[in-house]
């Protein structure tokens, strides 16, 4: 983790002014207006920075949502300059987010990632312990950024309790015994393919407490090299994990491998009182 790292609430013109900067860099465009940002910020939203040195490096911008009768924090963007990516700079700033959800009187943390993206992954369920048991079919409809185009923008969404917590011990048990429900294989060119043979069926019937399933490590670099393949990935995850949520499981975890895949753990909801 990078030190001398310092996390600040962001209020003003200019400091917004950096953070479009920073996004612009990221993505490639401004996804949100400024003048939109400093209302947001003045008006119950949060904007934090990620400072080294007195340069920012990184941003995390939440508002407020309401659903079912609750309120909670919504984080709808985070972004980490490219060199200063698996630092753990956007843990600081999901902490110090946590931190304002608390002192606030927020119970929740809700976002929504891409459910091939490893990197993000990584952060909700193995740095912050978050789960998910929703998935959102294509949810912003297109969008053109350097990080979503040329894929529908599926995204499953996270949440993350800032006084819950499941038990670590019970995790660990069950990521032992957990099956893997789909195999996976590499193409010539290196690159992994989700079941080849088309086995997975949304008519499954899902038995056991816990299984895994696997996402590629490089979702970025296939998308590159490989469109057929990553759009081949999109769908079977969109059926595999909707399946999954439909029967009552929850992502709590990422299994983390050494080459071409990770695996979610999936998890049986009624052993997590979910």
């Amino acid at each position: 983790m990078l030190k001398n790292v310092s996390i600040k609430k962001l209020m003003t013109p200019e400091e917004i002014a950096e953070v479009q900067c920073l996004n612009a860099e990221i993505w490639g465009s401004q996804a949100i207006p400024s003048h939109q940002l400093l209302a947001a910020v003045h008006n119950g939203g949060l904007l934090l920075g990620a400072y080294l040195e007195k340069r920012l490096i990184g941003f995390n911008y939440c508002f407020i949502g309401y659903r079912e009768g609750e309120m909670y924090l919504h984080s709808h963007m985070i972004g980490v300059e490219k060199s200063y990516r698996e630092q753990g700079v956007g843990e600081l700033l999901k902490h110090a987010q946590q931190e304002y959800a608390r002192d606030n009187e927020f119970q929740l943390v809700r976002w929504l990632i891409d459910p091939l993206e490893a990197r993000l992954a990584n952060l909700s369920f193995l740095k912050l312990n978050a789960v998910s048991t929703q998935y959102e079919k294509d949810y912003y409809g297109p969008l053109q950024d350097d990080f979503n185009d040329g894929l529908p923008s599926d995204r499953i969404a996270v949440e993350w309790w800032v006084e819950r917590h499941h038990a670590e011990d019970c995790l660990d048990e069950l990521e032992e015994v957990a099956e893997q429900i789909v195999d996976w294989s590499l193409t010539v060119d290196g690159l992994p393919v989700l079941d080849k043979d088309g086995e997975f069926q949304s008519n499954q019937r899902l038995y056991k407490d816990a299984y895994l399933v696997p996402i590629p490590q490089q979702l970025q670099k296939m998308k590159v090299e490989s469109p057929k393949l990553a759009e081949d990935w999109r769908y079977k995850m969109r059926t595999i994990l909707t399946t999954f949520f439909e029967q009552q499981y929850a992502i709590v975890r990422v299994k983390k491998q050494k080459e071409y895949v990770h695996c979610y753990l999936l998890v049986r909801r009624s052993l997590l009182a979910l």
